[in-house]
């Protein structure tokens, strides 16, 4: 499987060991770690899962395998950062616990699991609405 990372109608942003990446027609942020981003910027429908894992073997000087691919690819894929449909390819979506049983030996644990958080930005609809604010305190009298 050679995964495709999605190109279009995102725009990105490097902060640090993070990418962030806005999805301009879901209106989604979404914060990828240094695991995510690595497997994410890889995605070019070049490397295989074993190519990506070398990848972050070298670059987070800690032995990796296509089980973390995987699961970062599950990760994007649920978020739309992927072309086509991935998690058809994948044939099952992978869990954190199938993860970790199989990279505990190799010590990938001590630096994490792939994440990416997602915000969705705020409807002008939703900013106007209003309706759901909390009253002030007016402090005492």
């Amino acid at each position: 499987m050679y995964p495709r990372a999605r190109q279009h109608g995102l725009l990105v942003d490097r902060v640090g060991d993070e990418t962030i990446v806005f999805d301009v027609e879901r209106k989604e942020a979404h914060s990828l770690n240094r695991i995510a981003s690595i497997v994410w910027q890889h995605s070019d429908g070049a490397h295989s899962l074993s190519e990506i894992a070398s990848v972050l073997t070298r670059e987070l000087d800690v032995q990796a395998n296509e089980s973390i691919v995987l699961y970062a690819l599950d990760k994007l894929s649920s978020v739309h950062l992927l072309e086509g449909d991935e998690t058809t390819e994948l044939g099952h979506s992978t869990t954190r616990r199938d993860v970790m049983k199989r990279v505990a030996a190799v010590g990938v644990a001590a630096i994490g699991l792939p994440a990416v958080l997602t915000m969705t930005a705020p409807t002008p609809a939703m900013a106007a609405s209003g309706g759901d604010t909390l009253p002030v305190d007016p402090g005492p009298d």
